[in-house]
């Protein structure tokens, strides 16, 4: 199996975001390997909080719709002022309760992850692909990686993993060197059995 990327321009501004999300993803990754006892209590901790909130919501929900009868109810007529009162009152809780379980997870990226993601993009942007001719080639000995006369092979033994993105992949190697691939720049392969590809070389090398 190849996979064959050529390289073109990286414009568009939407690669900024997912930048900073792949940084955040291989920072999470990096702190799983190190402190995993740490990681499996804040995975149940998340977990039990979700759980928690689908209670709220049903809660909330049930809430709500009490107070939208009461709210008709006590407006049709003959109107009554307690009913309306009641239905109004019941809806705000319900919006309330709803609103107040809500879990912001994953984080948001530290300025670390933002910052590298700048000058990760910066960099790339530098450059005009569109004259270099710059091609990355995946097959049996790993990852080739040419632009004019230079060439640079990797082996997947070098590889530390894959993260992933709507529209980019990050590739980790060596010394904490990042690749920065265009899925839009995948001219041969699927781009659904990419990740698994490589996963499955960087585990086996």
């Amino acid at each position: 199996m190849e996979f064959f990327f050529q390289v073109t321009n990286y414009n568009d501004p939407a690669l900024d975001g997912e930048a900073v999300e792949l940084l955040r993803q291989r920072l999470e990754a990096k702190s799983r390997r190190t402190m995993p006892g740490l990681w499996k209590l804040i995975d149940r901790a998340v977990l039990a909080v979700k759980n928690h909130r689908r209670g709220y919501v049903l809660r909330g929900a049930a809430m709500i719709a009490l107070g939208v009868f009461s709210l008709v109810l006590g407006l049709a007529p003959p109107r009554s002022l307690s009913l309306t009162s009641v239905g109004v009152l019941a809806i705000l809780l319900g919006l309330l309760t709803i609103d107040g379980t809500k879990v912001k997870w994953p984080p948001e990226p530290p300025t670390s992850c933002i910052k590298e993601a700048a000058e990760l993009l910066a960099g790339r942007r530098a450059v005009d692909w569109s004259e270099t001719s710059a091609e990355v080639r995946f097959d049996e000995s790993g990852m080739i990686v040419s632009a004019g006369e230079g060439r640079e092979t990797v082996p997947y033994g070098d590889m530390i993993g894959i993260f992933e993105t709507e529209r980019l992949w990050l590739l980790i190697y060596g010394e904490e060197r990042a690749l920065l691939l265009q899925k839009k720049d995948l001219i041969s392969g699927e781009a659904g059995e990419f990740p698994p590809y490589l996963q499955g070389k960087i585990i086996k090398s």
